[in-house]
């Protein structure tokens, strides 16, 4: 049986990994980026902030990230889609752009809105009321 227990080699079951291949020293932030779905820059920007601010800590934090991290693997997968045509996807899946995001996220909030009012429509009613006084009876 396949187990799923997290550690190291699968990547804590998060697809955490450190990328030496992107990465400058150890592949810590490269890595870390990947995960965050942030720019390399950034989190390149960041782990020099906390070296100046924490050094020690800094320096710690990213020994155990060498030793608590392992490679991302090199593997790719390829899958049909649809249309039968093979298309590759790598390991690390890069999301919708931002504006797509945001449309998401603005009609997930209008449905959430639409069941909100549905259910204090319902709350507010005299049948809630009615059934409420049938159940207590």
């Amino acid at each position: 049986m396949y187990d799923q227990t997290p550690n190291k080699a699968n990547g804590y079951n998060r697809n955490l990994y450190r990328n030496p291949e992107r990465g400058m020293l150890a592949g810590i932030c490269a890595g870390l980026a990947d995960y965050f779905d942030i720019p390399l820059w950034a989190a390149r920007l960041i782990a020099i902030s906390l070296f100046i601010f924490v050094t020690q800590l800094f320096v710690i934090a990213y020994i155990a990230g060498y030793f608590l991290l392992a490679k991302r693997p090199r593997r790719t997968e390829q899958k049909a889609d649809a249309y039968g045509q093979k298309e590759e996807h790598h390991l690390f899946q890069y999301q919708k752009p931002a504006a797509q995001r945001l449309k998401d996220i603005q009609q997930r909030m209008q449905e959430i809105d639409r069941k909100l009012r549905r259910m204090e429509g319902y709350v507010t009613s005299k049948r809630y009321q009615f059934q409420r006084e049938i159940n207590d009876l």
